[in-house]
């Protein structure tokens, strides 16, 4: 057996080398021994992922222990083994019977980790994604080694995983075209007296058929002169009237494992004037911030013309997040996001970076919503998804 047998695209070996390279140059950059982190999901996980090629699923923790001098080591709970053809760059697997919702089997996996650095015996260690980290293993860590200094290398860190390599942009467009098609195929989906909940199914079976990895699906729909908002599969249970407009934002992953989003508007017949009035300033809004993305301008500079234009013309300001770079993380930085008391993004567009931006207006009379992917180059940014800019016409 092989991952080119099992896995329809796995990452080639010159692409993980490349990564490895990369943080072992930040490893001796900052003089560490070795470094760790941590992921339990496919949503928002991608840094053990871009180690590994392996993903964390189900929010069962899995940890990576990255050496400077030699193979990872991986902490995975023994009830979803790792096939050994799968394992690359990897010296060794530890597992344990560990579950997060059993509290008591937490310090199985603590002492996985702990057990590690005591026969390394280093003098600094790095950590990635503190938010990612669970708190039950940091605070086991620190508590163990009170003579190691730790050190947050995850700024770097991020801004490395996120400039794209060309294999990885080609994965990046395979997931833009399976988007692209459910957008053709949505007119011939959606019909009056389907709930939004079968509507959601037969969208979800047409990514899986095409090849997609994980989903995030939000819709919603309302009659003319309502707003819709943009609910989860939890508030799904409404039924669907000749007449009515809504949304549907496509989060979802392809082949390989990394992120594009997309979002339209629809109704049936012609929108309603003020339903075509907001999307019209949202594609304005788009393009204007579309524009922008060239290398070296700060993020939160993007997100505040943004919230200045919409403002100027009557909608909504984005006071949480305008958009992001995507890769095996739903969410990557930078994030556009109006700087707020708890601090604001740092990091500038580079080019090689894969960016969503996503126009969300709601009012008393509507709900609009566009999102499409563009990347980075040295002289600004191109577009990735090919579905026009429209409210499509069911």
């Amino acid at each position: 057996m092989s991952a080119a047998e099992r896995i329809r695209r796995p990452i080639s070996d010159r692409e993980l080398r490349r990564r490895w390279g990369a943080t072992k140059e930040l490893l001796k950059k900052y003089d560490l021994d070795s470094a760790f982190t941590q992921g339990n999901n496919m949503h928002l996980g991608g840094y053990v992922r871009w180690l590994t090629d392996v993903p964390a699923e189900y929010n069962y923790h899995m940890t990576v222990l990255f050496p400077a001098d030699e193979e990872m080591t991986l902490v995975r709970t023994s009830g979803s083994p790792i096939p050994q053809w799968a394992l690359r760059g990897v010296k060794e697997v530890l597992y344990a019977p560990f579950c997060p919702t059993l509290n008591y089997t937490a310090d199985l996996e603590a002492g996985l980790v702990i057990d590690y650095l005591r026969k390394r015996n280093p003098k600094r260690v790095g950590w990635i994604g503190k938010a990612s980290i669970n708190a039950g293993l940091m605070g086991k860590v620190l508590a163990a080694f009170p003579h190691i200094e730790f050190v947050d290398i995850t700024d770097e860190f991020d801004m490395i995983k996120g400039l794209k390599s060309a294999e990885e942009m080609e994965l990046v467009r395979e997931t833009a075209r399976i988007h692209d098609a459910v957008w053709a195929a949505l007119p011939a989906i959606v019909k009056p007296g389907m709930m939004e909940y079968q509507i959601r199914a037969e969208v979800m079976q047409l990514l899986m058929n095409l090849g997609s990895e994980e989903h995030l699906l939000f819709m919603a729909t309302a009659q003319p002169y309502k707003p819709c908002g943009m609910s989860t599969f939890q508030y799904a249970n409404r039924r669907v009237q000749e007449g009515d407009y809504g949304v549907l934002l496509v989060e979802v992953s392809g082949p390989g494992g990394y992120y594009c989003e997309s979002a339209r508007n629809f109704c049936f017949g012609e929108p309603y004037q003020e339903l075509q009035e907001a999307w019209d300033v949202a594609v304005q809004a788009q393009q204007l911030t579309a524009d922008l993305l060239t290398p070296g301008r700060p993020a939160k500079e993007i997100v505040a013309k943004y919230n200045q234009f919409v403002a100027e013309r009557g909608y909504s300001q984005e006071g949480r997040l305008y958009g992001h770079s995507q890769g095996y993380d739903l969410v990557e930085r930078p994030a556009f996001m109006a700087a707020h008391e708890f601090g604001e993004e740092t990091m500038e567009i580079r080019t090689g970076m894969n960016i969503s931006l996503h126009p969300y207006f709601i009012d008393q009379v509507q709900t609009v919503y566009i999102n499409d992917n563009y990347y980075v180059t040295e002289h600004g940014a191109e577009k990735i998804h090919k579905t026009a800019p429209k409210i499509i016409i069911l």
